[in-house]
């Protein structure tokens, strides 16, 4: 078994430069080009276009898409999973956020003027 210089090591280095110019110069854009790289290798591979060069780069972009993915995924959770309900009397309920704070300690003290 033998490494193909351009499809084994240049299809994940041509992955890797598109996720640091993105990161760097358009971070705005960087979550979309996960998606399109990740997408269009995989889209060109099933359409027979390319050869080994774009399905491995659709193989190499995937860990990156599913890491953007799962991120915001999270952050839609919101964190609403932590509120739990919580006895006040006998027939009072109330919603607590145990064990986060209901409020940031960095902003305390600030007060609007």
């Amino acid at each position: 078994m033998r490494i193909d210089l351009m499809n084994d090591l240049g299809a994940p280095a041509t992955v890797t430069v598109i996720d640091l110019v993105t990161e760097t110069a358009m971070p705005q854009w960087n979550e979309w080009a996960a998606y399109i790289v990740a997408g269009a290798g995989y889209l060109g591979a099933w359409q027979g276009f390319g050869g080994l060069f774009v399905k491995n780069v659709g193989i190499a972009a995937f860990p990156w898409a599913a890491k953007k993915l799962y991120t915001r995924v999270r952050a839609m959770g919101g964190g609403a999973t932590q509120l739990a309900l919580r006895r006040i009397g006998p027939s009072v309920s109330s919603v607590s956020r145990y064990p986060a704070p209901a409020f940031s300690e960095e902003f305390a003290g600030v007060k609007l003027d």
